[in-house]
């Protein structure tokens, strides 16, 4: 069986006003074409499909095209699943209607034994036969696995995240060995895992309540592969390399911008003890996401000598150098921009100024602006204001709270009221 994973679309993101709608329509036009090329018979999203919990009408009109073209390639399944940009709900509406499609949808799940029925089915190749089995796991809160992070030090809630999480997979394998006994087992996965490194996931919301990331021990030895998302590198995990991170496919930053984007081409041997092959299969960039550094004078010079060989004309991320910041200086890069021809023109996302005097120790103790802290940053320093010193219980709730998705909330908002501890 052939598979292609891919994960962290975020169909909807846009850079200031301008939005990635056209590059993400090349890639998926892209995809359609490697799955009918690659022969592959199922398709793996593994999660934040959208960039936001509340998608345009644009953003859903792009996902429902592809979803009901995507069956012309000759992939027998899609399988895709919520992230934590996604809203679970959303996601799994349409889901009797996608499944008609071959398209099976499972945004989100509770801490029922129903739910996690939804995450288990049969995995059909081409020829219509039935060559492996699929856990479908999403995003998980936390909240919804019993996990409580208050009153807990931090070895004993990093504890309860590695034994919730591993009984999920493993309780899953179990079922379907029951049902499957001879199929190799695929899963998926939305979470941080393994030796991520921290720029890896700059954000609190990728971070696992107040544990920075699980090690791949939760994946149960029985899944052949796993299919993950969440972080946007392009990677394997652990040294059994049978989980992988797909990354993202467009560069959604500078610093993506800088490594290949990716899709994987997975392989599985029919032994259900196997060891699947995967090949990265580089995704073509669309555009370029550019970073001028110059005074300036020079920096504008740079705009107005820029090319490219991309489909899409370039995002620009200036830093002008100096002390003085000059008045005129976004007019003039402007100006500079409009030499190019409309629809085929660069667009300036930001201009951010960057001191060239050496920093004296006075300036390196200024306090940040709001618009350099992280939410967990200022929240601390929210409680540091407030004469809380001893802080680690609420960081932890702090960030369990803010990887928490709409339906999490409500669901924590029920428990509240019911008087669950």
């Amino acid at each position: 069986m052939r598979i292609l994973h891919t994960s962290d679309w975020h169909l909807g993101i846009r850079h200031g006003l301008t939005s990635r709608g056209p590059d993400h329509d090349l890639f998926l036009d892209w995809l359609q074409g490697q799955l009918s090329e690659r022969e592959i018979d199922v398709l793996i999203v593994a999660g934040d499909v959208f960039d936001s919990m509340q998608p345009s009408a644009e953003a859903l009109g792009r996902y429902y095209r592809f979803l009901s073209q995507v069956g012309q390639s000759g992939v027998a399944q899609v399988i895709l699943i919520g992230g934590n940009h996604d809203s679970a709900s959303r996601l799994d509406a349409p889901a009797e209607v996608l499944s008609s499609l071959q398209v099976h949808v499972v945004g989100g799940i509770g801490a029922t034994e129903i739910s996690w029925e939804r995450c288990l089915l049969p995995l059909v190749n081409r020829a219509g036969e039935v060559a492996a089995v699929g856990l479908a796991v999403p995003y998980v809160h936390e909240f919804r696995l019993g996990v409580r992070t208050t009153d807990l030090d931090h070895a004993a809630v990093r504890a309860q995240f590695e034994e919730r999480f591993g009984a999920v997979y493993s309780r899953l394998c179990d079922l379907a060995r029951e049902r499957w006994p001879d199929l190799p087992i695929l899963a998926t996965g939305h979470l941080t895992l393994g030796e991520a490194r921290r720029e890896d996931y700059p954000q609190e919301i990728h971070l696992i309540g107040n544990v920075e990331r699980l090690p791949d021990s939760v994946l149960d030895s029985r899944i052949q592969y796993t299919a993950l998302g969440h972080i946007h590198r392009c990677y394997p995990v652990g040294k059994s390399r049978r989980a992988w991170y797909s990354g993202s496919p467009i560069a959604l930053s500078i610093a993506e911008a800088s490594t290949p984007r990716q899709v994987l081409q997975v392989q599985l041997d029919a032994d259900p003890e196997g060891q699947a092959r995967v090949e990265r299969v580089e995704v073509p960039a669309p555009r370029g996401l550019v970073e001028l550094r110059a005074e300036p004078d020079a920096l504008v010079e740079q705009v107005e000598g820029l090319k490219w060989e991309e489909s899409l004309p370039p995002l620009l991320f200036c830093r002008a150098v100096t002390d003085v910041l000059p008045s005129e200086l976004p007019t003039r890069i402007h100006k500079a921009l409009e030499r190019f021809e409309e629809g085929n023109r660069p667009t300036l996302v930001e201009l951010r100024q960057q001191r060239a005097s050496a920093v004296d120790p006075e300036q390196s103790q200024r306090a940040p602006s709001l618009s350099e802290l992280s939410a967990p940053e200022v929240f601390h320093t929210l409680c540091q204001s407030l004469g809380i010193t001893e802080t680690s219980d609420l960081d932890g709730a702090f960030a369990s709270l803010s990887s928490a998705t709409e339906e999490d909330f409500q669901s924590m908002i029920g428990t509240v009221r019911e008087g669950t501890p």
